[in-house]
C-alpha cells in the first residue's frame, strides 16, 4: 500500500482468510497447467534412469546418481545450481505430465518440474536429506529462516523451504559453493532457476506508467489529468480511493464496487480516449469479502478495465503464488498486473520469490526504505526485475529517498540517473498517490521529470540491452 503503515500491516495478515479469497492449496500429487506469458514444458525426454526437462528459461537433468544440474536459458544457457538427492533414491519415475509441469517420483521423494523454471521437492514418505550447489559467484544474497537468494547480473537461482530451517551461510564467492537440508516428511524445498521468461521491452520502454488517485477532488483523475498524462504514459494506475473502504484506516475493502460508477466509468473511458489503459487498485491483502476472483471477474468482464494493481498479496509464499498465477490466468496475457511487494511474501525487502513476480508485467517496490543497502544495489538486486523475474521492476521512490521516514519529494536527477543505469522504472504522478499535489513544494519539478526522466528513457531506448 503507497501508505506509511503498510509494512506493519503485512504482517498481521491471518492465513484463515485466504478462504475468503478463493483459493485452496493444490493437493500434494495435483499438477499445475496452462502456459501463461509463454512459459511452459518444452521438452521431457528419458532415457531408462536418467532424464531431461526444458522449459522456456531453464534445463534440467536428472543423473542415475541422484544428481539434477539445473541450467538457465536466457539470457545464455549455464549451470547454475546442482541439486543432490540421497544416494539410492533412484530410479526416477515419470508419473504424470501436461504442457506446464510435470512429476517424476523415486523411493520418499517427488520432484515437479514446472514451466516457470522452478523445481517442487517434495518429502513423500519420510524425512529427507539433501544438498543444493551453487556454481557461479553471486554478487548479491539474501537469507531468511532458510530461505536463499543468489543473483549476478546475467541470471542465478533461489530455494525455498515451505518450513523454517537454520542452515550455513555459503562463501559465494568460490566457483562452487553449497547449502544442506533436511526435509521434514511432507515438506517441500521450492527452487526456482531465472529468469524464466525473456524480458517484455514494450513495457519496459513504451507501456509507461502514471499513477494517480488522492482523497477530496482528486479520487477520480481528471480529463485534463489523464490528457497531460498521456502525453508520456500509456498506462494509469488508479488508487485505492475509488473504492468504499479504501479511502480511510484501516483500508479494508469488502467489495470492489465504485463509489461512483459514472466516474469511475468516465475515467475509463477518458483513458481510452487518450489512448491509455486503466488499471485500478485491486488489493488482495485488504480485501474482506468472500470471492476475490469473483471481483477480478466483475472488474473485467462489467468494468472493463485493462488490467489490476495488487496492493499486497499475502505472507505466504505458496499462497501469493496460487493467487497471482490465477489471477494472470483469469487477465491472459494481454492485460496488465501491477503488483506492489516491497515486503511479501516473505516479510523481508532483501529477499523475494521471482517465480511470482514473473506472472507480473510491473512490480513495485521501496515503501520501507533502501533495506540497508548502498543505492544501486538497492536499485540493482531489489527492485529491477531485469535478468532476474523479468518483470519490469517499479520505484515507490517517496519510500526510499535516501532520508529517513516517508517523503514527500520528487525524484532528483541524480535519482532518475541511478534508476535507468539499473534498468529501474519510475511513475508519474501530478497529484501523488495520496497527497495533495504531491510535487507542488517543488514549484517546477514535475516540467524537470517529463522532459529529463523521459528524454533520458528516449536516450537508453536507442540502445537497450537486447
Amino acid at each position: 500500500m503507497i501508505r506509511s503503515h503498510w509494512l506493519c500491516g503485512l504482517f498481521l495478515f491471518a492465513i484463515s482468510c485466504l478462504p475468503a479469497l478463493g483459493v485452496e492449496k493444490e493437493s500434494p500429487a495435483g499438477l499445475r497447467s496452462g502456459v501463461l506469458m509463454g512459459m511452459k514444458i518444452d521438452t521431457i525426454a528419458q532415457d531408462g534412469d536418467k532424464a531431461r526437462v526444458v522449459t522456456t528459461g531453464a534445463e534440467f537433468i536428472l543423473e542415475r546418481t541422484g544428481r539434477i544440474r539445473c541450467f538457465q536459458r536466457i539470457p545464455q544457457r549455464r549451470e547454475v545450481a546442482q541439486i543432490e538427492i540421497p544416494p539410492g533414491t533412484p530410479p526416477l519415475r515419470l508419473e504424470k505430465q501436461n504442457d506446464f509441469a510435470c512429476i517424476f517420483s523415486t523411493k520418499g521423494i517427488s520432484l515437479t518440474f514446472q514451466g516457470d523454471s522452478l523445481v517442487i521437492i517434495r518429502a513423500a514418505e519420510e524425512d529427507v536429506k539433501l544438498g543444493v550447489k551453487g556454481l557461479f559467484q553471486a554478487a548479491y544474497q539474501a537469507e531468511k529462516q532458510g530461505k536463499w537468494l543468489f543473483i549476478d547480473g546475467q541470471g542465478g537461482f533461489g530455494i525455498y523451504p515451505t518450513g523454517e530451517k537454520k542452515t550455513n551461510h555459503p562463501d559465494v564467492h568460490q566457483d562452487a559453493w553449497g547449502i544442506a537440508y533436511t526435509m521434514r516428511k511432507g515438506e517441500e524445498i521450492w527452487l526456482s532457476v531465472f529468469p524464466p521468461r525473456p524480458y517484455n521491452w514494450k513495457r519496459a520502454y513504451e507501456d509507461l506508467m502514471a499513477h494517480e488517485g488522492s482523497e477530496g477532488p482528486f479520487t477520480y483523475p481528471s480529463t485534463a489529468l489523464i490528457q497531460s498524462a498521456a502525453r508520456y504514459c500509456q498506462v494509469m494506475v488508479v488508487h485505492s480511493w475509488v473504492w468504499p473502504g479504501g479511502d480511510r484506516a484501516p483500508w479494508q475493502i469488502p467489495a470492489f464496487v465504485p463509489k461512483d460508477r459514472k466516474q469511475f466509468d468516465r475515467v475509463r473511458d477518458d483513458l481510452h480516449r487518450a489512448g491509455m489503459k486503466m488499471v485500478p487498485y485491486f488489493s488482495p491483502y485488504y480485501y474482506t469479502g468472500k470471492d476475490f476472483f469473483a471481483e477480478v471477474r466483475r472488474a473485467l468482464e462489467e468494468y472493463k478495465v485493462d488490467g489490476l494493481y495488487f496492493d499486497g498479496v499475502t505472507m505466504d509464499f505458496r499462497t501469493s503464488y496460487e493467487i497471482v498465477r490465477k489471477t494472470r490466468q483469469m487477465l491472459g496475457d494481454d492485460r496488465i498486473l501491477f503488483r506492489h511487494c516491497t515486503s511479501d511474501p516473505l516479510a523481508s525487502a532483501r529477499i523475494y520469490c521471482p517465480f511470482i513476480d514473473t506472472y507480473c508485467d510491473y512490480i513495485y517496490r521501496g515503501e520501507s526504505g533502501r533495506a540497508k543497502l548502498e543505492l544501486d544495489d538497492f536499485l540493482r538486486w531489489t527492485l529491477s526485475g531485469y535478468n532476474i523475474s523479468n518483470a519490469v521492476g517499479y520505484w515507490v521512490y517517496t519510500g526510499s529517498t535516501g532520508k529517513p521516514g516517508y517523503v514527500l519529494q520528487a525524484p532528483t536527477r541524480e535519482h532518475i540517473d541511478a534508476a535507468l543505469r539499473h534498468e529501474v522504472r519510475l511513475p508519474r504522478t501530478e497529484i501523488g498517490y495520496e497527497y495533495h499535489l504531491a510535487w507542488k513544494p517543488h514549484d517546477g519539478h514535475l516540467e524537470f521529470f517529463d522532459k529529463y526522466y523521459y528524454g533520458e528513457l528516449a536516450r537508453v531506448r536507442k540502445s537497450p540491452k537486447k
